[in-house]
């Protein structure tokens, strides 16, 4: 046996597994604690309405939807996607369809619209969603009425959470039509809750990803806004790590964001992700 070959193969092991070790203490540093507290009142007759273009966005709010769940609200989701230029992508569908009944949503709809590929998103080369955006907007607009919400949840309206145009487009119609409707006696609109991270965790959590700093210069934006709101989401966690199980086929993205705990790190994971954060529009 090649005894040199082994202890540098089992170095390289061991000096790879360190390297990929997760200082959680240090994430929860980042959370802000001057942000202040979530507080709103739901029950039974609380309509709540997420928007958001892919399968796996959801996960984002699954602290939000559960809280306002305890309460009593009913929940609905929009998912704009799934579908390429040529078929409808089954596998996202049924991941979406495995975190919908996680979460507790009541009625699920999926309009079917294009997905881009990241090339394309890189580029700017997302031509269906600049030119198409009356008809997603009508989509989103037809849900609106029909479901009747008070609460809506989506991304971001300056660069879509780490800087996806499509997360940025849907949350900037959505955001439309609720100043448009919000006068509206036939509908209930209230508040919308918008996905956002405190600055410390939006540098640790975004600054290496591509998309993030390509949206920053595509939209002139500094970044994320500013928060309005924390929740703390320790009763909900387990809930949001078994909702991010579901979307099997994007664990290599999801854990670049820290969205899925490994074995034996529950616990550590749970504190220093223990919070979301929410710009609030009304």
């Amino acid at each position: 046996m090649n005894y040199k070959f082994y202890f540098l193969l089992l170095s390289l092991i061991l000096v790879s597994c360190n390297n990929n070790q997760v200082n959680y203490k240090k994430i929860a540093s980042f959370q802000d604690h001057s942000i202040k507290n979530l507080e709103i009142s739901a029950d039974k007759h609380t309509r709540v309405l997420l928007i958001f273009p892919h399968a796996d966005d959801e996960i984002t709010c699954v602290g939000l939807t559960s809280y306002l769940k305890s309460k009593g609200a009913k929940i609905h989701m929009l998912t704009l996607g799934h579908s390429s230029e040529t078929k409808i992508n089954e596998t996202r569908i049924e991941e979406l369809n495995c975190s919908a009944t996680k979460m507790g949503v009541e009625k699920l709809e999926i309009a079917g619209l294009i997905i881009n590929k990241w090339d394309d998103i890189m580029n700017d080369n997302i031509s269906f969603w600049y030119d198409k955006k009356d008809s997603i907007k009508a989509i989103i607009s037809d849900k609106i009425k029909r479901y009747k919400p008070q609460i809506l949840i989506t991304y971001d309206t300056e660069i879509g959470g780490y800087g996806h145009p499509e997360h940025r487009i849907s949350a900037q119609l959505t955001e439309e039509i609720f100043h448009e409707k919000k006068s509206d006696s036939t509908l209930y609109l209230e508040k919308i809750y918008q996905f956002s991270l405190p600055e410390k965790l939006e540098n640790f959590m975004l600054s290496n990803i591509p998309a993030y700093d390509y949206s920053k210069k595509l939209t002139n934006s500094e970044g994320l806004p500013n928060p309005d709101v924390a929740l703390n989401i320790a009763d909900y966690w387990k809930i949001k790590n078994d909702v991010a199980l579901c979307h099997e086929s994007q664990f290599k993205i999801l854990n670049k964001f820290h969205m899925i705990a490994k074995k034996g790190e529950l616990k550590n994971h749970s504190e220093a992700f223990s919070k979301e954060y929410y710009t609030v529009i009304e």
